[in-house]
C-alpha cells in the first residue's frame, strides 16, 4: 500500500468502528465521527435489492436511520472487514456480512464490497455492491488485484 493512501484506509477503518458503535447504541458516536472524519453531507447508497430498498441515506440522521432500520430487519448483523484496497480518493472494502433475520430467523453470510469516497480528509460516500467485481469495475480496477 502506498504511504499516501494510508490515511484514507484508516478513515474507512474508523467508519466501520462508527457503524459498530451505532449498532451497540452508543449515542455519542455520530457526534464524534461527524465532527472528526465523516462529512456532514455523507451519503450511503445500498443496492436496490436490499430490504431498505433503493434509497440514499444522507448525513448523520440518515446513517442513524439506516442503522435503526437494519437493526429492526436483522436481529443480529455484523460486517467482517476482509481487506481495504485504496485507489485514488476511493477505498474498496471487501466485507463479509453476517446476519440473522429478527422475525424470520433467516441467516445471511455474504461477501460484498463497499466503495468509500474520501474528500478533504473526510468520508463523503459509501456505495454497497453485492457483486465484488462491480465494485472493482466502478473504481477502474480489475477484480484480480
Amino acid at each position: 500500500m502506498q504511504p499516501a493512501a494510508q490515511p484514507y484506509v484508516e478513515l474507512v477503518r474508523r467508519s466501520y468502528g462508527l457503524i459498530e458503535d451505532l449498532q451497540e447504541g452508543e449515542s455519542e458516536a455520530p457526534d464524534r465521527a461527524f465532527g472528526d472524519y465523516v462529512d456532514e453531507g455523507f451519503e450511503l447508497h445500498p443496492p436496490a435489492i436490499h430490504p431498505e430498498g433503493a434509497q440514499v441515506f444522507r448525513g448523520r440522521g440518515g446513517l442513524q436511520g439506516w442503522t435503526a432500520m437494519t437493526k429492526e430487519i436483522w436481529g443480529e448483523w455484523r460486517f467482517e472487514l476482509e481487506r481495504l484496497i485504496p485507489t485514488g480518493d476511493q477505498v474498496v472494502a471487501l466485507v463479509r456480512v453476517v446476519a440473522r433475520g429478527s422475525s424470520s430467523g433467516v441467516r445471511l453470510d455474504r461477501k460484498t464490497a463497499h466503495v468509500w469516497t474520501v474528500k478533504g480528509g473526510r468520508v463523503t460516500r459509501c456505495e454497497v455492491y453485492l457483486d465484488r467485481s462491480e465494485a472493482f469495475e466502478a473504481v477502474g480496477l480489475s477484480s484480480g488485484r
